[in-house]
């Protein structure tokens, strides 16, 4: 094995070579520091402290205001999300108006009456002839009120008196040139002596039967009352019209059904029950001298419904308060088969508990029901002095 041996002079010479250039500051620390340093420097060491630099001062620099601009500002239009399905739009129809019903209410009355016999109320129409040969005639009634009121004494009646002539306004309607008389006048019996001594200058063709309606109807002084009985008294010595309407071929007054329907049709009332015709003229069948025709037409009107009842009188009488007399208690029987209950019932509703005069019980089939008039059968009215419960039902409309 061979060792070579370098020379000292070249090794050192090597290692100037190397450090040729280097810089050597007398202030470089000792080598041993160098190697005690290098040993150490395996230690971690700390990070140096380093003293920021002061801050320099922030300028204050205004923004630059941006000008207005008009331009549209446009945008990329997004990517909507996919429209859901529409749910189907169902058309519900609106409810049909519900009709307006009136409220109604339905109430039960009792009543109890007393039959205290020939009470009520009664409207009696006269109507007496004022033609030439009727002077002694309309002398004959004057004086007889208290006879056609005898058996009245307690009703609440009261009489217009009209006359056979027809009179008519400037338009050509009937006028009504009535007079009225009550049981609450002073000068009741003066009243009628002046009314029924009504004068003979009217028209020598009598027209009854037209001015019974006129009477009756009366719009210059109307009197007639609801739910009252009506008496209707012709007093004349020639048929209506002069002979069976003869005289009066074209109106309608020309014969009695024309009195006849005016009462039963307009007034609403039944003749026999609660109105009824009366009459003091020459009855076809009897002697009458003085008399200038026959009353077929007012014989017919007061037999009408009369089931047997006389009626009427004969103008050649020397005296009719027989007549009278009579007329007065067929009105009364119509007035003592009558009850006026408070309340208009509601039909078939009536129920009547009482005696009638024959001692049997009342029923249903003794007695009709008008308004809020109830009208007994001949020979089926409550005994006198016996009371009545009648019940029955009302039934009233309410406005909404």
């Amino acid at each position: 094995m061979f060792h070579t041996k370098t020379p000292i002079a070249l090794t050192l010479f090597v290692f100037l070579a190397g450090c040729n250039g280097a810089k050597f500051s007398a202030d470089a620390p000792p080598r041993a520091n160098l190697i005690s340093k290098s040993a150490d420097s395996t230690k971690e060491e700390a990070p140096p402290t380093v003293t920021p630099p002061p801050e320099a001062p922030v300028a204050q620099v205004e923004a630059p205001v941006a000008e207005p601009t008009t331009e549209p500002i446009t945008s990329e239009p997004s990517e909507l999300p996919p429209t859901p399905p529409s749910t189907p739009v169902v058309t519900v129809p609106a409810p049909a108006p519900i009709p307006s019903v009136p409220l109604t209410e339905t109430i039960t009355v009792e009543e109890t009456q007393t039959q205290q016999g020939l009470n009520g109320l009664v409207d009696i129409a006269i109507v007496i002839d004022d033609s030439s040969s009727m002077n002694e005639e309309q002398a004959n009634l004057s004086t007889k009120l208290n006879d056609l009121i005898v058996s009245l004494k307690d009703a609440n009646w009261q009489i217009g008196v009209v006359t056979t002539t027809q009179k008519t306004d400037l338009l050509g309607n009937d006028r009504c040139d009535l007079t009225l008389i009550k049981p609450t006048d002073a000068d009741m019996e003066a009243k009628f002596v002046k009314a029924v001594s009504a004068g003979t200058g009217g028209s020598g063709n009598e027209q009854g039967i037209l001015q019974m309606v006129t009477a009756l109807k009366c719009p210059q002084k109307p009197w007639v009352r609801p739910n009252s009985t009506i008496a209707v008294l012709i007093v004349s010595d020639e048929d209506n019209c002069s002979n069976e309407g003869s005289d009066c071929p074209t109106s309608p007054a020309r014969t009695e059904q024309y009195a006849i329907d005016y009462v039963e049709k307009d007034l609403k009332r039944v003749v026999g029950k609660n109105a009824a015709f009366y009459g003091i003229f020459a009855p076809p069948g009897e002697e009458c001298k003085t008399a200038g025709s026959k009353g077929f037409q007012y014989q017919r009107l007061v037999d009408y419904k009369a089931d047997g009842a006389i009626n009427y009188g004969n103008i050649c009488d020397a005296s009719y308060k027989k007549t009278l007399e009579r007329i007065s208690k067929n009105i009364a029987k119509l007035l003592s088969a009558q009850f006026t209950v408070k309340q208009t019932p509601d039909s078939g509703s009536v129920v009547i508990i009482g005696m009638k005069s024959n001692g049997d019980a009342i029923t249903a089939a003794d007695y009709t029901v008008m308004g809020n008039v109830v009208t007994f059968k001949a020979g089926s009215e409550p005994a006198l002095g016996s009371d009545i419960v009648l019940t029955y039902k009302v039934t009233t409309t309410k406005p909404l």
